[in-house]
């Protein structure tokens, strides 16, 4: 029950009216007895520092941020992690002594699903990253870590695809890493042991599907960060090659979780929010 000293979390984004990290956060507050809620904030971005001036306060305990804000609310906080600085964008905010903090656990999310559930061994492969916004950042850094041995990025904005080549190269990876023109997207994905969507594309049903469905085949993984619908265009057309395909729900769950670790210093509850997600 919602009372007076009910801990009040959010995730920030634009849209976020689809996102099912309000249902996971309050069933793991209802689960494990924590006298908090998680709610849905869809900011314009001149109100961004109000909402993290909020944050920074205590008024709002914490908040996860989502498209298209990972990056832009990086210039409103006052220190950032490691691992954001590393990955270079922000999902995870909150306040330590009167400071606003931003962090990121998309990485550790990407790094579970596609690793430890997935299989996927990124010695010796090659992947093709769709997009380059926050997401993507973490989705590379990852990767890059993982010495995953080329990685090639795609995004309709090529400046913003260099700025996040130019990021990774920062960290003295052995990954090369390429800049992919949208012409070579079908011959650079049919050679690609991964191809992953860090993209909004495929939330919608009218949206393109964004290869060519014969670049699929059996010895590929396909990852889409989207996951309503739960099998998007691109998916599709990779199971029906017998490609190892998921989407990002269980990274959903396993950011959220370890977001709700930091807040609340508790085991993250991946189980009950993955249990939340495949039932909701």
């Amino acid at each position: 029950m919602i009372h007076g000293n009910t801990r009040v979390y959010s995730v920030i984004g634009n849209p976020v009216k689809h996102s099912k990290s309000p249902d996971m956060h309050n069933a793991a507050f209802q689960s494990l007895g924590i006298n908090g809620c998680y709610i849905p904030l869809e900011p314009k971005s001149d109100e961004l520092e109000i909402i993290c001036n909020l944050i920074r306060s205590g008024t709002i305990s914490g908040s996860n941020v989502t498209i298209p804000y990972k990056e832009d609310v990086m210039k409103y906080v006052d220190t950032l992690t490691e691992e954001a600085s590393m990955i270079g964008s922000v999902n995870t905010m909150y306040s330590l002594n009167g400071s606003l903090v931003g962090d990121n656990t998309d990485g550790l999310g990407f790094k579970r699903s596609l690793f430890s559930d997935l299989g996927f061994d990124a010695i010796n492969q090659s992947a093709l990253i769709i997009g380059a916004g926050g997401a993507s950042k973490a989705v590379t850094a990852k990767l890059c870590q993982a010495e995953i041995k080329t990685l090639g990025v795609l995004d309709i904005d090529v400046d913003k695809a260099n700025e996040l080549i130019d990021h990774i190269n920062k960290f003295n990876y052995k990954t090369k890493v390429l800049l992919v023109d949208s012409k070579e997207i079908n011959d650079f994905s049919r050679e690609s042991n991964l191809i992953v969507n860090c993209t909004p594309i495929g939330m919608k049903q009218d949206d393109p599907l964004l290869v060519s469905p014969e670049v699929f085949s059996s010895n590929q993984y396909v990852y889409d960060l989207v996951y309503i619908p739960s099998e998007t265009k691109l998916l599709k057309a990779a199971i029906a090659k017998g490609a190892n395909v998921t989407n990002g729900i269980d990274m959903l769950a396993y950011q959220g979780a370890e977001s709700f670790s930091i807040w609340e210093s508790v085991e993250p509850p991946y189980e009950i929010m993955k249990k939340e997600l495949r039932n909701g």
